[in-house]
């Protein structure tokens, strides 16, 4: 069982999930710095008595090495007018930096304006040793989501339909892994996966509650201004002009309000 996520796309939420209904750990392989380390295969680990799960690129490569060993893979992503603003916050409260693993991105993001700062989360920035590719990344890791999503034994979720239809996803993954399970539990994991349950157990167990920050669905979509919308619509002409075409496909709202 293989969880490729987005950034911010729901991830702890997702493992929360898919530990409850398989009761199995997660897996997340150790993070290698460095250019393009999402497209790695050898990030690709399977290991016993664990679902992998990370944010791994399903190029055409690690599509097969996927279908060599069988794997069931879940797929989710995210409106990217919500992820623009989703991530400049990330950067912004330096998040995670209270388990030591805070990108340290906020004290360049703190010298501009909140416009100025979506702006840079849209086009990327390599300055003073601090780095982010800008949505061109994630444009790019979406499309091969999509692609991969025909070639493999996959389900892609939304996550707009996990947050506010969760009880109906849950019945939807229990499906496809062809694990049952009963009202009482989906009800049960309903509660126990809720953002406040979630930031409680990981203050709690000391596993990073500030990533934990709003868990909300479309919040953030009106904080973008017509030029960040711009801007956006420039980066997918330019980066991944097909990609309205396979979020349809899969009945996804990828990008817009």
């Amino acid at each position: 069982l293989v969880l490729i996520s987005g950034f911010k796309a729901g991830t702890w939420l997702m493992r929360k999930i898919l530990s409850d209904i398989t009761d199995m750990s997660f897996f997340e392989p150790e993070i290698i710095p460095g250019k393009r380390k999402y497209y790695n295969p050898e990030q690709l680990q399977f290991v016993d008595n664990h679902f992998y799960s990370w944010h791994l690129v399903p190029t055409d490569e690690i599509v097969e090495k996927l279908n060599k060993n069988n794997a069931k893979i879940i797929f989710v992503v995210r409106n990217i007018y919500d992820l623009v603003a989703s991530i400049y916050y990330h950067f912004y409260n330096n998040i995670d930096a209270d388990i030591g693993r805070g990108n340290n991105k906020d004290i360049f993001l703190k010298q501009f304006t909140f416009e100025e700062g979506l702006s840079l989360i849209i086009t990327g920035f390599d300055e003073d040793g601090l780095r982010w590719n800008g949505m061109a990344e994630v444009l790019e890791h979406y499309n091969e989501i999509f692609k991969a999503s025909a070639k493999c034994d996959s389900l892609i979720i939304d996550y707009d339909e996990l947050v506010n239809n969760k009880s109906e996803v849950i019945g939807n993954i229990s499906a496809f892994l062809d694990i049952p399970i009963s009202n009482e539990k989906k009800e049960s994991l309903n509660n126990t996966s809720s953002f406040n349950a979630m930031k409680k157990e990981a203050e709690m167990n000391n596993i990073g509650s500030s990533h934990f920050r709003e868990g909300k669905a479309s919040s953030n979509r009106k904080k973008l201004s017509l030029c960040h919308q711009i801007q956006l619509r420039q980066m997918i002409n330019l980066v991944t002009p097909d990609i309205f075409e396979h979020a349809k496909e899969k009945n996804i709202l990828i990008y817009g309000e």
